[in-house]
C-alpha cells in the first residue's frame, strides 16, 4: 500500500496518497499531501500529533509559518539541505506559487543557517524554468562560494537554454577552473562551443521571469 501511496504522491495525485498516509499513521506523510491540496489547519493538525516530531515534521511546522510571513522558530543547516528545494518544487509543481514566493523571501535568514540555501533556490527556480530568477539566487552563491563549481554549472546550463551561449561558455570556463575534471562540464562545454559556431545563432532567449 505504500507503495501505491508514494506512486500516487508523485503523479500528483496528493488526496489519492492521503488516504493510504492517514490509514497507515504516517502523520509526517499525510501532512505533506494535505498541505499541497492547500489545506493549512489539516497539515497543521497532522505534524501535531506527535509530542515529540521529527525533523521532517519540524520543518513541516517553520514552512507553515513562513508561508504566512510568521518566523517563529529558525531551521537548522540539515533541514534546509534536506527539505528547502524539495518543497519549493513541490509548491511550484501543485499551483502554489505563492507559497514558493513567501519561502522565497526568507532566503536571507535561511543563509544564516545554511549559506548553501541561495544555491537550493536556484536549483529549484532553474528545474521550473525560471531561469533569471536562478540566475539572480546563484549570484548570491558565488558572493559567498565562487570555488564551488555546481553554481557555475547551473549558471551555464541556464544561459545556454536562454541562448547567450557566450555567458554560457564564460560561466562552464569558471566551472572547469573549480573542477578540471568534472566530466558533465567537460562535454558541456563541448556543446556550448558546437553552438558557438553555428552561424546565425541568436543571442537572447526567453524564460519565466
Amino acid at each position: 500500500m505504500l507503495n501505491k501511496a508514494k506512486e500516487l504522491f508523485y503523479k500528483g495525485d496528493y488526496s489519492g496518497a492521503l488516504e493510504i498516509f492517514k490509514r497507515e499513521n504516517l502523520n509526517y506523510e499525510a501532512g505533506l499531501c494535505t498541505l499541497l491540496c492547500s489545506d493549512v489547519e489539516l497539515a497543521k493538525s497532522f505534524w501535531t500529533k506527535d509530542k515529540d516530531p521529527d525533523v521532517a515534521t519540524r520543518w513541516g511546522l517553520i514552512v507553515i509559518n513562513l508561508i504566512y510571513l510568521k518566523v517563529k522558530e529558525r531551521p537548522t543547516f540539515f533541514q534546509l539541505r534536506a527539505f528547502l528545494e524539495v518543497y519549493l518544487n513541490l509548491f511550484i509543481e501543485s499551483g502554489n506559487l505563492g507559497w514558493a514566493e513567501n519561502l522565497i523571501s526568507a532566503c536571507d535568514i535561511f543563509a544564516r543557517y545554511n549559506p548553501e540555501s541561495y544555491k537550493f533556490i536556484a536549483r529549484a527556480l532553474f528545474a521550473n524554468g525560471y531561469l533569471s530568477l536562478a540566475h539572480t539566487f546563484l549570484n548570491e552563491s558565488k558572493k559567498l562560494f565562487y570555488s564551488d563549481p555546481e553554481a557555475h554549472f547551473i549558471d551555464s546550463q541556464a544561459f545556454f537554454l536562454e541562448k547567450e551561449y557566450d555567458k554560457a561558455l564564460f560561466s562552464i570556463n569558471e566551472t572547469l577552473k573549480c573542477a578540471s575534471d568534472y566530466y558533465p562540464a567537460l562535454e558541456f562545454k563541448k556543446l556550448i562551443e558546437q553552438k558557438i559556431k553555428t552561424p546565425g545563432r541568436v543571442q537572447r532567449g526567453g524564460n519565466k521571469a
